[in-house]
């Protein structure tokens, strides 16, 4: 594993200069964030552009995240926003081939509260119709597509059908740390799926999706690197969290503070102290 943040760390810092000073921190990879005004990978233009930076960076791509919150309608009644979503989730995937990103991060339903019957069940419908599509696109692509938990049982029950239902190698489990604090499970999620998993979004929080830097609120790390380091995995510890609610504020601060917490997860346990 190597140590990676995503490059939406700071709402205010230019897409460039939010490379140079990843780069600058010691971080080995980035991941996209699904913000387009932010991380625009959606032109040819803009992907050039991007590619460029990286490779003068000497860093890798990890993954990229699609569009939020225009990818997030997958489940929509309103079939043109759902074709949409589908349409900006695939663009995703194309931007992934030509930015040797490798792994697209989607979200599933939403809103979360939608309740048990007819509504929900058209939802999850057109759900697995989109679904079906963009696993499709991402085998044809030779892309991976991994599926993020989120902040409600309901919504990782609809995530848990889909990774049962879609067993391609190519489609996968992205774990958001931050996301099962909030439902105050961790780490079943990851023990669980933790042979689908292809990247992971680490950060912390104290029950609301504050997106903190780890250590700065109430999940445990300690275990959480047991059962990380207990896995099979061979991607990249990812962090992405961001400067709104950490103490850390100022960019380089903050990135030097990531990248000493990073490098504490990525100690096996019996390494360090706990």
């Amino acid at each position: 594993m190597k140590p990676a943040i995503f490059t939406s760390f700071d709402s205010v810092t230019p897409f460039a200069e939010a490379i140079s000073l990843i780069c600058e921190a010691g971080f080995e990879a980035v991941s996209l964030g699904g913000g387009r005004e932010h991380s625009g990978y959606l032109t040819a233009t803009q992907r050039a552009d991007t590619q460029r930076l990286i490779a003068a960076s000497g860093m890798t791509i990890d993954s990229l995240h699609a569009p939020f919150p225009e990818g997030d309608r997958l489940f929509s009644l309103d079939e043109a926003e759902r074709v949409e979503s589908v349409r900006q989730c695939k663009d995703a995937l194309d931007a992934a081939v030509d930015l040797d990103g490798g792994i697209v991060v989607v979200h599933l339903i939403q809103p979360y509260d939608i309740p048990p019957g007819e509504i929900r069940d058209k939802m999850i419908g057109r759900g697995r119709r989109s679904m079906a599509a963009l696993a499709a696109h991402a085998v044809n692509r030779d892309v991976k597509l991994a599926l993020e938990n989120g902040q409600r049982r309901a919504y990782d029950q609809v995530l848990e059908d889909l990774l049962g239902e879609f067993d391609d190698p190519h489609i996968g489990f992205c774990y958001d740390t931050g996301h099962e604090n909030v439902q105050g499970t961790c780490f079943s999620l990851l023990e669980q799926f933790g042979d689908r998993l292809f990247t992971i979004h680490v950060h912390d929080n104290t029950g609301t999706d504050s997106h903190m830097l780890p250590f700065e609120g109430t999940i445990d790390w300690t275990r959480f690197r047991e059962v990380l380091h207990g896995l099979s995995y061979s991607g990249n510890l990812l962090l992405e969290a961001s400067t709104k609610n950490s103490q850390w504020k100022a960019p380089r601060e903050f990135l030097a503070q990531a990248k000493r917490c990073a490098d504490r997860l990525l100690q096996k346990p019996g390494e360090m102290g706990q």
